[in-house]
């Protein structure tokens, strides 16, 4: 979410978070977490940051 308070629905666990990207973390086909990072600006977190999430992901998968 680049702007979370741009969003109607969003429930924040932060006042001061500004930006959250989630990158659910998958093994055998489930969804066992996820990597959940808040920012304090707005509209911070890139295409490049998703794709090395998924990879750290796909490592920790790896690794369980």
């Amino acid at each position: 979410v680049g702007d979370v308070q741009a969003q109607d629905n969003y429930i924040a666990c932060d006042i001061a978070v500004k930006a959250e990207i989630v990158i659910p973390l998958f093994k055998d086909g489930k969804n066992i977490g996820q990597i959940d990072i808040d920012s304090h600006t707005a509209d911070t977190f890139t295409a490049k940051d998703e794709r090395f999430l998924e990879w750290v992901n796909e490592k920790v998968a790896e690794i369980l």
